[in-house]
């Protein structure tokens, strides 16, 4: 499901709101989900079929459980707030979408 935050995309410094997870990768050696997602400017230019303003992988240090699906887990992995016991990843963009809302 896609999630909206306000995001200020690197490349511009231009807003976007609506955010897809696009691919998923999982690596079984390292023990690492890696979640490609593009940025929209919202829901309408995504619908009309517009390229996102920004694409970005990001490292999610775990593996999804056996049976759960890889793109749930990757979504819900990147709106989940940090840690705050000392065990949040150092990649930096890990929690850019923390907070997020996910919608239908």
């Amino acid at each position: 499901m896609p999630f909206r935050i306000n995001y200020v995309t690197p490349s511009t410094g231009a807003s976007a709101g609506y955010h897809v997870v696009q691919q998923v990768a999982l690596d079984y050696v390292s023990g690492l989900t890696n979640a490609t997602v593009a940025s929209y400017l919202d829901s309408a230019a995504k619908d009309a079929g517009r390229f996102a303003m920004y694409t970005q992988q990001i490292h999610i240090s775990e593996l999804p459980g056996a049976g759960v699906d890889a793109r749930e887990f990757a979504e819900s992995s990147l709106v989940a707030a940090a840690p705050t016991d000392g065990s949040a990843s150092s990649y930096p963009n890990r929690y850019v979408f923390a907070g997020a809302e996910i919608v239908a």
